[in-house]
């Protein structure tokens, strides 16, 4: 049923830099987002959660730029392209689970967070969990993808209006198992989402609001599949050569590839290594990647990986040692490496 692994091509990538810690300590740093400058790639902006008590943003040199106590903000996501008079704007969306609802953050055109009043919608989700955006080409209209972890749907919501927010829920998508990662494909219309424990793997289904089948792209090996234990993010890498989904296999914190271009087929998988001072990544949740030139150090794109297990460095008798745990964070990694072997 699933691709082989025969041929199957396996990498370590290494990160190039990692950003300051989130606040909480714990499991607390879960999704990333990337928001691209066009006056200026090279200061676009990393944003991650703290599931615990907002949402910060970082520079390309990881350096923490702001914080926003906003409460259990899970996951998110990101679109630009948004005009209002002559402001331009994009729109960054994140689940929180204090208290089951949306928020919809501003980023003005230098990648900041616009101080405003808090600007959230209630769910009828009883434990919102994993979100995703998807910017419809045919109807030119915005949806927000919000799962919720005890009934176990992905409830999708039509923008009707960002400020105030106003959505209308125009689907309700049943899933077999807690699904948290999700990414749309804007340009084919394809939703991929990612389901947990013993439905864990990852599945797709028509972005657009009609009622369609479910299909599987890859499972868990005790079905056959790649996937070791839980299915976290998902992230697409969009380039000239092809299009590839990644995905967070969380059991053996590495990130099994299908290539989208030809049959959603597993081609190989990668882990990201220990870099010098910087420590590599394990049991990774949230994902990140976006594909083209940003600077010299992501000429061909980013890919962003929340670590679980972010390790500090401290000198021992001149020896430098990584065995300290502190609080979580996000390791930022060139695309480059990804482009040239799985798309070559």
């Amino acid at each position: 049923m699933f691709s082989n692994e025969l041929s199957a091509l396996e990498l370590v990538l290494y990160p190039k830099i990692e950003t300051d810690s989130v606040f909480s300590s714990g499991d607390a740093a879960d999704d990333p987002a990337f928001w691209y400058n066009q006056k200026d790639p090279a200061k676009s902006v990393i944003f991650g959660t703290d599931k615990k008590a907002g949402l910060h943003s970082f520079s390309l040199s990881g350096k923490r730029m702001q914080f926003i106590p906003s409460g259990k903000i899970n996951n998110i996501d990101n679109r630009s392209g948004y005009s209002f008079g002559a402001k331009n704007f994009s729109i960054l969306a994140g689940s929180n689970a204090s208290n089951n609802s949306i928020i919809i953050y501003l980023i003005n055109e230098d990648g900041i967070i616009e101080k405003l009043n808090k600007n959230e919608f209630k769910t009828e989700l009883e434990s919102v969990y994993g979100l995703c955006m998807y910017k419809s080409s045919k109807s030119k209209a915005t949806y927000i993808f919000v799962s919720d972890a005890i009934t176990l749907t992905i409830n999708q919501y039509r923008v009707l209006n960002f400020f105030p927010i106003k959505t209308q829920l125009v689907r309700e998508i049943k899933t077999a198992s807690t699904s948290e990662g999700c990414v749309v494909d804007d340009e084919s219309g394809i939703l991929y989402f990612a389901q947990e424990d013993e439905n864990s793997g990852v599945y797709y289904i028509d972005a657009e609001p009609k009622d369609n089948e479910i299909k599987i792209i890859d499972s868990i090996k005790e079905n056959g599949g790649q996937i070791n234990g839980d299915t976290e993010g998902l992230a697409i890498l969009n380039h000239p050569e092809g299009k590839l989904l990644i995905a967070s296999s969380q059991g053996s914190s590495d990130f099994p590839v299908y290539n989208l271009s030809n049959k959603n087929k597993f081609i190989g998988r990668f882990s990201i290594g220990k870099d010098n001072e910087i420590d590599g990544v394990s049991r990774t949740d949230g994902i990140e990647i976006y594909t083209g030139y940003i600077n010299e150090d992501y000429e061909f794109g980013i890919l962003i990986a929340q670590d679980d297990m972010n390790m500090a460095t401290f000198d021992l008798d001149g020896v430098s040692l990584q065995a300290k745990k502190i609080n979580q964070n996000f390791k930022l990694v060139p695309v480059k490496q990804i482009v040239e072997n799985f798309l070559d």
